[in-house]
């Protein structure tokens, strides 16, 4: 799951490595163009949620599965064996793999008119802002 390697994340709501190693705000994109480069096998299931997510907001979807070992125990990759080597390769290879992956709209901005949307009920125009917001990236 993208929470794993979220830096905006704590280790209680799902970050798995350090804050200094993780990358704010990966998409399950990233991660499976990542695994993809390292020719391992995987599953991108996109409508998936972490069950560690409340809101289930909709930048939030999405999961990769990853097989690392065949079945005698040999890892596929030398570079990568085991799962927190994978997530800290993922996150350090991500910025690399885009240069220009930076967001217009704070991460912390959305979230504040989230709550605000959500306390007076619209949370439909709140997912369509959302999609604006979206597609100018």
């Amino acid at each position: 799951y993208p929470a794993y390697i979220n830096s905006n994340r704590t280790l209680k709501r799902g970050r798995r490595i350090p804050k200094e190693v993780a990358v704010e705000n990966p998409t399950y994109q990233e991660i499976a163009d990542v695994i993809k480069s390292l020719e391992l096998e995987h599953l991108v299931q996109p409508t998936k949620h972490y069950s560690r997510e409340g809101d289930r907001d909709l930048w939030q979807l999405g999961r990769v599965k990853v097989n690392l070992m065949d079945d005698s125990g040999t890892p596929f990759n030398e570079a990568v064996q085991s799962k927190v080597e994978l997530m800290r390769y993922i996150a350090e290879m991500i910025p690399k793999l885009n240069p220009g992956r930076t967001r217009l709209v704070s991460s912390s901005w959305l979230e504040t008119r989230a709550k605000t949307r959500r306390r007076r009920g619209r949370s439909k125009v709140l997912r369509r802002d959302f999609m604006e917001i979206c597609n100018l990236f």
